[in-house]
């Protein structure tokens, strides 16, 4: 029988800050400056660095104990105009703080402010986040930094050139959740591109945190969409979303500019990547390219191969909510149990499957109640707990900083699944 607690012994998730600066990393030229003191832009720096090894481009206002008492409204003020002035970014991105939430900074009159102070500023683009630490995890945080990117980038009042899109009845947008890897965004992007479309990605981390090589660390984003890509939206001939959380980003898209949406749960799993591969065959009015046919027939036979290995284990997962329904509802297509499936939050929790047991918790109820289990699943956090128990522990999620290669591995599509498989396999077969 498990026990009850009252507080918070072992927490998994993450800042809502630290999901913002995912979402703003994902933004070609883009300057990334945390509303709040030094020690938090650290911390997510440490963060992002240890599991991607790379240098993570984010300033901060650096508040210190007096602007706990008179506010941070001049901080914030010169640290957008010393950003722009100094590092020549394309787009300011800014994300508040628990600190600045708790005593109620206001980012919209200081940027006014700002721009009635610097008339050259005014149609700069400065996208504003609220991502307060006591409010939610970082999926949250990042779906909001999201829809924000939307709303001020394509605020149809500022004066910005847009170039058209060559064709743009073959672009389609595509608005990636927090759950996908660089990598996985990168076989996203390829499938699309079989079917003849361009993908326009909001974030694209394939292109800014996949590993490539930077002779010198800049303070801006290398890599990601470009704000020409962005302006270009509104033109795509279809929007697809990926995570339960991302369907309020491609809603609010839809609505704004009446593209069609489609929100797509996971993208781990045949069940999954038939509902993808289908909907761009249905919009491309044309067949399934071979290629995927044939990773189709390839993960098919992974399952004949390997469903009496897996099928019947028990398994328990820790993991921000959209990786956790993605990854549990793959292993249920292939006969394995759901002991547990602890979530960071409770955001979307009523959209998972009656079969799988979710709820909100951290890594110390997983150390309670994982026992008996075949493999636990979460990030290199949990791996206390499952030493503690003497379980498997397959790394997922973020942070993931005791394996290499993160930010290249690929669960998604029906190749990333059967990649999943093998690694699930070999990870209880020790």
């Amino acid at each position: 029988m498990s026990k009850t607690r009252h507080y918070g012994g072992n927490p998994q998730k993450n800042s809502p800050a630290l999901g913002a600066t995912l979402a703003y990393l994902g933004i070609n030229k883009l300057l990334a400056l945390l509303h709040g003191s030094q020690g938090c832009s650290t911390f997510i720096r440490l963060q992002l660095s240890r599991h991607f090894k790379e240098p993570i481009p984010l300033n901060s206002t650096a508040l210190l104990e007096d602007s706990a008492i008179f506010g941070g409204w001049d901080h914030l003020k010169q640290g957008i105009a010393k950003g722009i002035d100094k590092f020549q970014p394309e787009i300011i991105g800014v994300m508040s703080t628990g600190l600045t939430e708790t005593y109620g900074d206001d980012m919209e009159s200081a940027l006014a402010e700002l721009r009635r102070e610097r008339p050259d500023l005014k149609d700069f683009p400065v996208v504003l986040s609220r991502t307060p630490d006591y409010t939610g995890s970082m999926q949250e945080g990042y779906q909001q930094t999201v829809i924000s990117l939307l709303t001020t980038l394509l605020n149809p009042s500022a004066t910005r050139t847009v170039h058209p899109i060559q064709g743009s009845l073959r672009a389609i947008a595509l608005f990636p959740g927090l759950h996908l890897s660089p990598g996985d965004v990168a076989e996203l992007k390829e499938i699309v591109n079989l079917f003849g479309f361009q993908p326009l990605v909001v974030p694209d981390l394939s292109t800014s945190l996949d590993g490539h090589t930077e002779l010198d660390p800049a303070p801006v984003v290398q890599g990601g969409t470009t704000l020409n890509k962005i302006l270009q939206l509104p033109y795509c001939k279809a929007a697809f979303s990926f995570g339960l959380s991302m369907q309020k980003v491609g809603l609010y898209f839809q609505e704004k500019y009446h593209v069609p949406h489609l929100n797509l749960p996971s993208l781990t799993g045949l069940k999954a990547t038939d509902t993808l591969v289908l909907a761009l065959a249905n919009l491309a009015q044309k067949p399934v390219p071979a290629k995927l046919q044939q990773q189709r027939s390839q993960l098919l036979d992974m399952y004949a191969d390997y469903h009496d290995q897996i099928g019947g284990k028990h398994i328990a997962l820790a993991l921000e909510t959209d990786l956790l329904y993605s990854l549990a509802t793959a292993l249920l297509e292939v006969g394995a149990e759901i002991t547990m499936a602890l979530g960071a939050s409770d955001q979307e929790m009523n959209r998972f499957p009656a079969t799988i047991p979710v709820q909100v918790g951290d890594l110390e109820d997983l150390e309670d109640r994982a026992g008996g289990s075949d493999l636990i699943i979460a990030n290199s956090n949990g791996r206390q707990a499952a030493s503690a128990l003497r379980l498997p522990h397959l790394r997922a999620g973020l942070p993931v900083f005791d394996r290499a290669g993160e930010n290249l591995k690929v669960w998604t599509g029906y190749r990333g699944t059967r990649q999943f498989l093998v690694d699930a396999l070999n990870t209880m077969a020790g």
